[in-house]
């Protein structure tokens, strides 16, 4: 089995798969989440447009290993595939076809590492200027410390509250 046949069917399976799914809340777990930029505003030609680009840039990442991306950033390529295939009511086979399949053909191009590794720090920052961002976030830990804070009768509700050193 090629690695792009086993990215496919991974690709494919991941889709098929809600629950797991980053939503805007995040997923608990072991899986890092961040936060995703909002694409409900974008127009259709807009969502297509960012849809082929983080597909491409995915990919690129896949396959260049000069090009490669850490665990948050990886993150916000694929929740913002997710969202774009939410936006864009995309199914698996629809989005392989439109998105995934067009991105490995430009991959085998001789110079596409070259060519297109350096374009994905400009992607992963237009991701952040969209509300995205590759700072991990623990689902539910801003809530639970507001709790604690208020059980306690503070109104202190950062996380790291108790760690603070008294002055």
């Amino acid at each position: 089995m090629t690695r792009w046949t086993v990215l496919m069917i991974a690709a494919a399976a991941a889709l098929t798969q809600p629950a797991l799914a980053q939503t805007s809340d995040g997923v608990p777990g072991d899986r890092v989440v961040v936060p995703l930029p909002d694409v409900s505003g974008l127009s259709d030609d807009e969502a297509q447009a960012l849809a082929r680009d983080v597909a491409q840039m995915t990919v690129i990442t896949a396959e260049c290993p000069e090009h490669d991306v850490s665990g948050p950033e990886f993150q916000l390529m694929a929740g913002t595939t997710d969202a774009l295939t939410e936006r864009l009511g995309l199914d698996p086979v629809s989005y392989d076809r439109d998105y995934v399949r067009p991105a490995f053909a430009v991959v085998e191009e001789a110079d596409a590492c070259d060519r297109l590794g350096p374009q994905v720090p400009e992607l992963i920052a237009r991701l952040e200027g969209m509300g995205g961002s590759t700072q991990p976030v623990t689902p539910g830990l801003a809530e639970a410390a507001a709790a604690k804070a208020a059980a306690a009768g503070t109104s202190d509700t950062t996380p790291d509250a108790e760690a603070a050193p008294a002055e």
